[in-house]
């Protein structure tokens, strides 16, 4: 089963780079063709407004030329931009191309299973190319899955307009896509910062880590094996049939810790060190599905701690009491997502804790809109009055239905 991965503006092709440096090594990522074609080449399109960041991350790798797609002129990290695209300067090949890119992509696979996209919230092709994209893709592709893995940007400013463009982004992924993957920059910086100690951090380190990530939760497991033992790539389908059942819920947050001494309850531990328990009224929030995945298992040995692992592990995420399996298990025996004798934990939970980010949205938003700040630059480029409160109203459906599940 075959999945095609679409990576759009500066941030998701940058996370786009890490990230198949690290599968292109894992050897049953080759065999299954899952990701990766039977001529080497990458199931994957690439998409930027601009070509100076295409150039630089598709060098050396096996990405096919047809399929990496760039424009003249950026967004300007304006999300109405992005959506309507440069109606008047004859860019808008832009959309068609992509399209066309991933229909070839599509017609390539053996047995199509569905999209992957990358991209930011806040960048102008990101969220708005991203959003319009992900609404035709469901349309053409109605009967596969569709995945998004979102970027949130830092809360201390990466634009005037971000918390516009994440609204405007995170209300059409919820209306189109199977599931959210949303990345904190906020949360990577800190625990990058963490391990780093008094060294640097780069926007390298920080994709590096985001790749590790999703790598921990994608790549090829034991558990998912057919009985030949020959993997299908079904790891991201399988996590999104587990715990995002629910189409109103489907907000996705992933936990990760490795280390190459750690025992399993302690690496356990470090993973639920990370995660947010709590919100600002001293309430805990609540999960409603987990997935957890061992890598570096090599001698089974994780299989024979999942009886005491378990019960830590649902304390931890305090899973709702209405679903009788709330977490499941995934081993591997490489750890393909970390260096090579090094164990790994890597938790994705469907979790409330994703209200205390849409809330935030929300209400920076709202004060932004009622005060008229920066709306002409939305006007010009094709949006009005309707979008954003169709925008505001699914947000907050989204919120509380969350509070509503988690009671």
């Amino acid at each position: 089963m075959s999945t095609v991965f679409v990576q759009i503006g500066q941030c998701g092709n940058q996370v786009g780079h890490a990230f198949w440096k690290r599968i292109m090594k894992d050897e049953e990522v080759n065999k299954s063709s899952s990701f990766i074609a039977k001529d080497g080449k990458f199931r994957a399109v690439v998409v930027d407004s601009e070509p100076k960041v295409i150039r630089k991350i598709t060098k050396g790798l096996p990405f096919r030329e047809e399929s990496v797609i760039t424009g003249k002129r950026g967004r300007g990290t304006n999300w109405a931009l992005g959506y309507h695209g440069l109606k008047r300067t004859g860019d808008d090949h832009l959309l068609e191309d992509t399209l066309e890119a991933i229909r070839k992509e599509i017609e390539r696979c053996d047995c199509f299973s569905g999209i992957i996209m990358l991209h930011s919230l806040s960048g102008g092709t990101g969220s708005g190319f991203g959003s319009r994209l992900a609404e035709i893709l469901r349309d053409r592709y109605p009967m596969h899955h569709l995945m998004s893995c979102v970027f949130a940007p830092h809360a201390s400013g990466e634009s005037p307009l971000q918390h516009y463009n994440s609204l405007l982004t995170l209300a059409t992924l919820q209306r189109t896509t199977d599931c959210v993957i949303l990345t904190h920059n906020d949360d990577v910086l800190h625990r990058v910062q963490k391990k780093k100690g008094q060294e640097a951090v780069s926007y390298s380190h920080l994709n590096e880590a985001i790749a590790s990530h999703l790598s921990g939760i994608f790549l090829p497991t034991e558990s998912l094996r057919a009985k030949s033992a020959f993997s299908l790539g079904m790891e991201p389908w399988e996590m999104l049939r587990s715990i995002c059942p629910m189409p109103n819920l489907k907000f996705v947050q992933i936990a990760q810790y490795m280390n190459s001494k750690m025992s399993w309850s302690d690496l356990l531990s470090k993973v639920s060190a990370t995660i947010r328990r709590y919100d600002s009224s001293g309430n805990p929030y609540s999960s409603l599905g987990n997935i957890c995945v061992a890598r570096g298992d090599t001698t089974g040995g994780f299989q024979l701690h999942m009886g005491a692992l378990e019960p830590k592990l649902k304390r931890a995420y305090n899973c709702v009491d209405w679903n009788p399996f709330p977490v499941d298990f995934w081993t591997a025996k490489p750890n393909n997502c970390g260096s090579k004798n090094s164990a790994s934990l890597t938790v994705a939970s469907n979790s409330s804790s994703i209200n205390e980010y849409l809330e935030n949205v929300l209400e920076r938003s709202k004060v932004m809109f009622e005060a008229g700040a920066y709306l002409h630059w939305y006007w010009r480029h094709g949006a009005d009055k309707e979008t954003f409160e169709d925008a505001f109203e699914t947000i907050q459906l989204v919120v509380d239905d969350y509070k509503t599940a988690v009671k």
